[in-house]
C-alpha cells in the first residue's frame, strides 16, 4: 500500500517561503510533515537556475504526469482508419478486426474489447447526430439493444397451469 502524496501548490508555496525566510530543508519538512528526502528530492527536481518557483513546478508535475499515462490505442490515426473501416464500411464485428490484423502482421494489434470501448463512447459515429440517435452502436449484431429490461420476466417455455390441484373433483381422487 501506497502511503506516498503528491506535494499540492499550497505545500510548494510554503517550500518556498520558507527558502526565502532562511529555513533549511530538515527544518522544512518538520514545519511541513513531510519526509527531508521528498523536500531534498522537489527542490532537486524543480530548480530553475538555482531557484524554486512553485508555479513552475506544479506545471512540471502536471506535464509529467500527463506523460507517464499510456497512450490510447485509437488515437492512432493509422490504426483508427483501418479500424473504422473495417468495421462501417465491411461490416466486420470487432472479433473479426482484432484478430484479422494479428494474422496479417499489421504493424499494431488492439484487442476487440478496446474496439467495442471506442464504439461504445461514439468514437465512431458522424458528427452532428442527433441525442436519440445512437450511431456506430446500430452496426453491431444486436444494434445496440439492451437484451432485457430490469423486470423483464421469461414467459417463452413455460406452461400455464389453468386447474389448481385443490379443484381436482372428487371422482378423480378415489380413482
Amino acid at each position: 500500500m501506497n502511503h506516498y502524496k503528491h506535494f499540492t501548490l499550497k505545500e510548494r508555496e510554503m517550500i518556498k517561503h520558507y527558502l526565502d525566510i532562511g529555513k533549511n530543508q530538515t527544518e522544512i519538512a518538520m514545519l511541513l510533515n513531510r519526509n527531508k528526502s521528498s523536500i531534498s528530492r522537489e527542490l532537486k527536481r524543480n530548480n530553475i537556475d538555482e531557484e524554486y518557483f512553485p508555479c513552475e513546478a506544479q506545471y512540471s508535475y502536471i506535464q509529467r504526469r500527463l506523460c507517464c499515462k499510456s497512450k490510447k490505442k485509437l488515437e492512432n490515426p493509422t490504426l483508427y482508419k483501418c479500424v473504422k473501416n473495417l468495421f462501417l464500411n465491411h461490416q466486420w464485428s470487432p472479433e473479426q478486426i482484432s484478430e484479422r490484423l494479428k494474422v496479417e502482421g499489421f504493424n499494431y494489434t488492439i484487442s476487440y474489447n478496446t474496439i467495442y470501448r471506442g464504439i461504445y463512447e461514439g468514437l465512431f459515429d458522424e458528427p452532428g447526430l442527433s441525442r436519440g440517435n445512437r450511431g456506430s452502436i446500430r452496426k453491431l449484431r444486436h444494434k445496440g439493444k439492451s437484451r432485457h429490461t430490469k423486470n423483464y420476466k421469461e414467459r417463452r417455455g413455460k406452461i400455464v397451469i389453468s386447474n389448481l390441484i385443490t379443484e381436482r373433483p372428487q371422482i378423480a381422487n378415489d380413482r
